[in-house]
């Protein structure tokens, strides 16, 4: 499964975002990193916080 954020913050920034798609068929490779799709679809409910487990880099 792929997944992607977009979280717009600031005046003129848009709608926060997320992209998904589902997992591969069977006999098919996996996704890996950097798969996942565009963030495309409106996020219209909220309240969660986003937080990355690894260190920047």
């Amino acid at each position: 499964m792929g997944i992607s954020f977009y979280v717009g913050e600031g005046a003129g920034s848009g709608p926060s975002r997320i992209g998904l798609s589902g997992g591969t068929a069977a006999g098919e490779p996996l996704l890996s990193k950097c798969m996942a799709p565009a963030a495309d679809s409106k996020v219209i409910q909220g309240g969660y916080d986003l937080t990355d487990r690894a260190p920047g880099r």
